[in-house]
């Protein structure tokens, strides 16, 4: 069995990060001036939630699950379901907002990252054939 011991590593460290920027948002002390740039929410929802999705795929080493005899990668469903989760703990929170553009850029972030995970993974095993 490959060691993904380095995978296991920067998923967990990148988590606290993910952790660290969540809790912020929540108590309000993200820098207000981050929030004038287009986009800058829905763009770091894509990219934060896809390199999650990203490092725990590798983490957890390309794990699947069957459904309806359909082999699929569980990372992807892990992260969007704490992502909806974290939606609707907004909707309950007076500082922030349930927002449905988010969540889709949450989605879309993490079936790319995740696709992306597969490709580095294969492009590394061809070069060891070779």
């Amino acid at each position: 069995m490959k060691s993904n011991r380095f995978w296991v590593f920067a998923f967990w460290f990148y988590f606290g990060i993910l952790m660290s920027i969540s809790i912020s948002a929540y108590l309000k002390i993200i820098p207000v001036e981050l929030s004038q740039f287009p986009y800058f929410d829905t763009i770091m929802h894509f990219l934060l939630l896809g390199i999650a999705a990203y490092l725990g795929h590798l983490a957890l080493n390309k794990r699947k699950i069957e459904i309806f005899n359909i082999s699929l990668p569980l990372t992807p469903f892990l992260v969007i379901f704490f992502c909806i989760v974290d939606e609707i703990i907004q909707l309950l929170t007076p500082h922030r907002s349930f927002d449905l553009v988010d969540l889709a850029a949450d989605f879309f972030g993490v079936v790319l990252f995740t696709f992306l995970a597969e490709i580095q993974n294969l492009h590394k095993s061809q070069k060891n054939q070779i």
